[in-house]
Formats: structure tokens, C-alpha cells, sequence
């Protein structure tokens, strides 16, 4: 990376020698291509209550984190002290696999901060083969230079780094912390270690407006994909109406500042997220918009989260919590297991409780349900 990084510079990453094409040596077993997909193996997926196919499954691992980004962490006081990992690797794989069992097809690891547990690398090898190698990670990219190579060969296919900004004193101002350099060089191994990279920003009106344009000028550079995500209520992180920026203002944002239309993306496959992807002309990167509360996509949810506690959210922002992890650890059969995960799921929301007008459920922070 750039060394002697001037406050106030947008920084960019250095050219990348390795690329997906490289060969990875294998420290882990990969899954076996001998065998087909356990979904065609399977006789009937999971369905909710009307009839959505869920085949995403999110699940935060820790709530530990080392950065105390505004979004997340109360703003107030002194942060909360995070609880250590609460499900131990062989109760993550455990749950896991019941999920796949009943039709999951794609899993991604988040936090808190993944990269805080040791341990990240065997819970990724033991779920892979589960879903054919689609284990997908989000993390802030602070520890992931040194790491990147090791989870590619445990089986991880891609990475969701978090960057909200491209400048050093809006990185600090949002996460509290002085660590953009660390982050461009975690995503630089990530990608030359072959994994699939992008980027997360999420906006604030009055905190990281002005990043919006200089975030997807390193995507355009860079040939990489940024997505930018709306402001979200969690507890304690002091939403309000006026920091929230809508993702039709700021895709409008990059469209005026680049002095150009962008190209939209068709829809690949509701696995693939809620975000609306645009080309950047020019390059092969490109931006995305999420707009988690000013546009309904509820309708094609395929997702549900496992939290660090071991209990299964339906809904991010509706549905009470089930608790998995008791049963788990009181030696519930699978099925007793797979039984309390469809019920769970007929009560699956139509809708989050703010797209009607209503007060969406906030009992726990971002860095326990996983976002």
C-alpha cells in the first residue's frame, strides 16, 4: 500500500500482480465436485409462510469488534462491552447444517467483526462443503490482509468489505479509529488471493455525504463494486430522519458527479442481494444502491439471520427471536431442530414493521444480529 498516507487524501490501492486466476495452494479440503449439488439433492427447500424460497442464511459469529463505527455502536457513553463468541465453532457448523439441510444454499459470516475469532478459518471449512463452497464473509478489512489467503483455502468464496470512506479523516471520524491503510491492504490480499471483493458503504446524511463520489471513483479505478446501503435504526445508534439519505439521492449523487447516466444491471438471482447494480462507464467496476427503507423488496426476501446468540430472526426488523442454541446444546435431534426452523418461518413477516408505518423491532444492535 501507499505508505505516508496524507490526511484528507483519497487513497487507492496499488495494481494487483495475483488474481482470481491464480492458484491457491490448498491448506484445507475444498468441496468435491464428484457429487451434485446438495440442492438438487434435495426433495423440497424452505419455504415461509407464503410460499418465499429462503435460501440465504446470514450468521453472525461474535459481537466483538475493534472498531465502534457510528451506524453500529451507541454514541453515547461508554460502548457496550461485547460478549465473547456465544455459539463455539462445532455449534456454528451444527446450525449451519441444518439450515442447508433444509435448502440453504448460500451462508455468510458476519459480526461484530468475524476476523476477531481464531477459529474463523475452521468454521469456514466446515460449512463449505455444505453449500458447495458459497460461504461468503463481511468484515471491516482491519485484520484481513494477513488472513485472506488462509480463508480462501478453508473454502470462503468472497468477501463484503465495509469501507465508508475513501478519505483517512473520514474513515477515523466514522469508525473511531485510524485504520484506512489496514483496510485497502486487507482488500488488496483479498482480492490477490482470488476472492470475490466488494465494497459496503453505508451513508449518513451529514457524516459521509461528501464520500459518496470519491468511494465510487475508487470503484470505477479500482474495477471493483461498491454498494451503497441506507442508514438503518439500530439500538442505541441514534438514527433519525435527518441523517438518512435515501438511495435514489445517492445514486443521483454519483450520476452528477461522474456528469453521466449509468447503465442498470439486470436482476441475476434474488442470492445475489436486494441492491440494484449500475455500470461505471469506463471500467469494469461498479455501483450498487440498497435501499433498505425507502423501496420495498420484501416480496422476493429469500433470507434469514442466525444471530451471535443462537437464535434465528426471521425478519431484521420484525419477528421475535427463536432460540436455537438451547435445544442445540440439550441435544435436540436434527429434526427437532429443522422443526423449530419452519415453524420460525411461517410467521416470517410479509413486510418489516417500518414499511408500514410502524416501529420496527430494535431488541438487539447491529453487531449482534449481523445486519
Amino acid at each position: 500500500m501507499t505508505k505516508g498516507i496524507i490526511p484528507g487524501q483519497i487513497q487507492t490501492f496499488p495494481r494487483i500482480l495475483g488474481g482470481p486466476g491464480d492458484s491457491v495452494p490448498s491448506s484445507f479440503p475444498m468441496p468435491s465436485n464428484n457429487q451434485p449439488p446438495r440442492m438438487l439433492r434435495l426433495k423440497d427447500g424452505l419455504k415461509d409462510g407464503l410460499g418465499r424460497n429462503i435460501t440465504y442464511l446470514r450468521v453472525s459469529v461474535t459481537e466483538q469488534c475493534n472498531l465502534a463505527c457510528v451506524y453500529c455502536k451507541p454514541r453515547t457513553g461508554a460502548l457496550e462491552r461485547a460478549e465473547p463468541p456465544a455459539m463455539s465453532r462445532n455449534e456454528v457448523v451444527q446450525a449451519v447444517q441444518v439450515f442447508t439441510s433444509l435448502g440453504i444454499r448460500k451462508v455468510r459470516l458476519t459480526g461484530g467483526e468475524p476476523l476477531m475469532r481464531r477459529d474463523l478459518e475452521t468454521i469456514v471449512a466446515g460449512i463449505s462443503p455444505e453449500v458447495e463452497g458459497r460461504v461468503h464473509l463481511t468484515t471491516n478489512g482491519f485484520h484481513l490482509a494477513r488472513r485472506a489467503r488462509g480463508l480462501r483455502d478453508a473454502g470462503l468464496c468472497g468477501v463484503n468489505v465495509s469501507l465508508d470512506a475513501a478519505e483517512r479523516g473520514a474513515f477515523e471520524r466514522l469508525t473511531r479509529k485510524d485504520g484506512l491503510s489496514r483496510v485497502l491492504a486487507g482488500i488488496e490480499a483479498a482480492r490477490a488471493a482470488g476472492l470475490k471483493t466488494k465494497l459496503n458503504a453505508v451513508v449518513l446524511r451529514g457524516w459521509n455525504e461528501e464520500q459518496i463520489l470519491p468511494l465510487a471513483r475508487l470503484a470505477q479505478s479500482e474495477g471493483i463494486q461498491v454498494r451503497f446501503i441506507e442508514f438503518m435504526p439500530y439500538q442505541g445508534n441514534g438514527w433519525g430522519k435527518d441523517q438518512f439519505m435515501p438511495a435514489s439521492e445517492i445514486l443521483a449523487t454519483v450520476q452528477e458527479g461522474l456528469g453521466t447516466s449509468l447503465e442498470e444491471e439486470p436482476v441475476v438471482g434474488l442470492e445475489e442481494g436486494p441492491a440494484r447494480i449500475f455500470r461505471l462507464p469506463g471500467s469494469e467496476g461498479k455501483v450498487g444502491v440498497i435501499s433498505t427503507l425507502s423501496a420495498d423488496f420484501c416480496d422476493r426476501c429469500n433470507r434469514v439471520r442466525l444471530t451471535s446468540r443462537g437464535e434465528l430472526k426471521a425478519c431484521l426488523f420484525g419477528n421475535k427471536p427463536v432460540d436455537l442454541l438451547e435445544p442445540l446444546r440439550n441435544h435436540a435431534t436434527h429434526e427437532d431442530l429443522a422443526r423449530l426452523v419452519r415453524q420460525a418461518l411461517t410467521e416470517k413477516l410479509d413486510c418489516h414493521p417500518m414499511r408500514r408505518g410502524q416501529n420496527p423491532d430494535l431488541a438487539s444492535g447491529m453487531w449482534q444480529v449481523g445486519g
